[in-house]
C-alpha cells in the first residue's frame, strides 16, 4: 500500500502490480493475492485495461495500517498464545487454553490490544508524511 502511494503520487495514474514488484521485491502472483482482498475491502480499486492498475478506492488519510492487517490477515501478535486454536497455545505450553493457570496471558492480551490501538490509529498519510 505504501509502495501504492510512491508511485501513485509520482505518475497520477493507476500502479501495475508489475511496477510494485518491481520496486519492493515481492513477487507478483503474492500481490496479485493481496490485492483481491484489498479490492473487496474497498481499500483499492482496479483500472482494466492498457494502462490499467490500482487507485485507493479512499484517500490514504483514510486508510488505518490496522485496517490493512486485518484484510491481508497479518497479525502482530506479542506471543504464540494470544489467539490459540490448538488445545494447547503453542509448541512448548503444556498449560490448556482456557485455563486460568497462565499468570502472563492477561499481560499479552493487553499489549495486543494496545498494538491493535496504535495500528488503528496510524493513517497510511502519516507514514507517507513520516508523522509515525
Amino acid at each position: 500500500m505504501l509502495a501504492l502511494a510512491k508511485i501513485g503520487s509520482q505518475q497520477e495514474r493507476p500502479v501495475s502490480l508489475k511496477q510494485i514488484s518491481a520496486q519492493e521485491g515481492i513477487s507478483v502472483s503474492y500481490l496479485e493475492q493481496l490485492f483481491v482482498h484489498l479490492r473487496r475491502a474497498g481499500l483499492v480499486k482496479s483500472v482494466r485495461g492498457p494502462g490499467g492498475g490500482y487507485l485507493f478506492a479512499r484517500p490514504p488519510h483514510e486508510i488505518t495500517v490496522g485496517e490493512i492487517m486485518q484484510v491481508v490477515q497479518e497479525c502482530v501478535q506479542p506471543v504464540n498464545c494470544a489467539e490459540c486454536t490448538q488445545e494447547f497455545p503453542y509448541p512448548g505450553c503444556d498449560i490448556p487454553r482456557g485455563s486460568s493457570e497462565c499468570m502472563s496471558r492477561p499481560l499479552w492480551e493487553k499489549l495486543e490490544k494496545k498494538i491493535d490501538d496504535f495500528l488503528n490509529s496510524v493513517t497510511l498519510q502519516d507514514i507517507i508524511d513520516q508523522k509515525v
